[in-house]
Parts: structure tokens; sequence; C-alpha cells
């Protein structure tokens, strides 16, 4: 018997476990391709959800299963984290992640230093930069390369809301709030 990740109106249904749409407050997704030698010996693409209290992990091989569950559940569950995170941080919530932490206005990074503590850098949205590499969603200071921090996009929740946050905001110049994209 397969189990079957199922995506409707009702929910998220992965074996007996059915998350109502409105009820999960996070996502995370990735894909790993596996070589041995240099050899490619398949791929392994991960997509976990969950609500307050718990997460369910499902792992598939299929690529294609993947990418369409994918844009399914970012129109189901996405957009709408993505807002509400908007609407928080417009309210003067704060979220820590990856060592860091992100505000309407901008975000804390971590300035990573040989033989002494790292620092905590407060940046504006102006002053930063963003790239993907390894796995991971990277926000780092345009003045400093040692000044960043990553978020990776299969191991933390929500990467890819705030990801995508920060890339619309990024193609309105002159933004200083995350929660100016709402209007």
């Amino acid at each position: 018997f397969k189990d079957t990740l199922k995506i409707g109106p009702e929910g998220i249904t992965w074996k007996s476990r059915t998350y109502p749409l409105d009820a999960i407050t996070r996502v995370r997704w990735g894909g790993v391709r596996h070589s041995v030698n240099g050899v490619p010996t398949g791929s392994t693409f991960t997509i976990a959800f969950g609500d307050e209290s718990s997460e369910t992990v499902v792992e598939l091989k299929k690529e294609a299963v993947f990418s369409s569950f994918i844009e399914k559940l970012w129109q189901a569950v996405g957009v709408r984290l993505l807002i509400e995170m908007l609407r928080s941080l417009k309210a003067g919530k704060e979220f820590s992640m990856g060592g860091g932490v992100l505000r309407d206005e901008g975000v804390t990074l971590v300035k990573h230093k040989f033989l002494s503590s790292n620092t905590a850098i407060k940046c504006t949205w102006v002053e930063v930069q963003t790239w993907s590499a390894d796995g991971n969603f990277y926000i780092g200071a345009k003045s400093d390369k040692k000044t960043y921090i990553g978020l990776s996009y299969i191991h933390a929740a929500n990467t890819h809301i705030i990801e995508q946050a920060i890339r619309m905001a990024f193609k309105r110049p002159g933004i200083k709030r995350l929660s100016e994209l709402l209007q």
C-alpha cells in the first residue's frame, strides 16, 4: 500500500493525518541530488508542513510529484503565510531566524569573527543583499562579506516565505519596510 499525499480544500493529508489549510503555520521544502564518486545515484525531495504543535515530513523520489505539490502548497498556504508574516511585522513582531532577527524595517545579521565572539549588526533593507547557495538562503550586508545569516530551505521553517517577501521588496526601489508590500 502506497501512502498518498493529497492537498485540497479540506487540507493536506499524508498517511492518516489531515492538516486543515488554515491551521498550517510552517512549511519547508527542498531537494538533494545524490552521487557516488561523481556518478548520480538519484534525488530525495523533502516537504514538511505543520501547525503550532506538530509537523509532518514527507520524503519523495519523484521530482514531478514534488514540483506539482509545491506549486499547490504555495497557492493553498504560502500566500496566506506571507501575508500573515507581513501583517505581523507591521504590528511590530520580530522573527528570530538563523542567528538573526527579521524586523519590518530591516534585519539583524551576524558578523562572523575569527577567534572572537560574533557580533549582532542591525541593517536596513537598503544595506543588505541576498543570495542562495548550498541549500541555504543568505541575507548579508552589502558592505561586509563576513556579516550574514543563512537559512536552510529544507530544515528551517518558512525560509521560502521570508525569501519571497524580501525578493518582492527588492523589486520596489526605495522600500523601507517589508509591510509596504501590503499596500
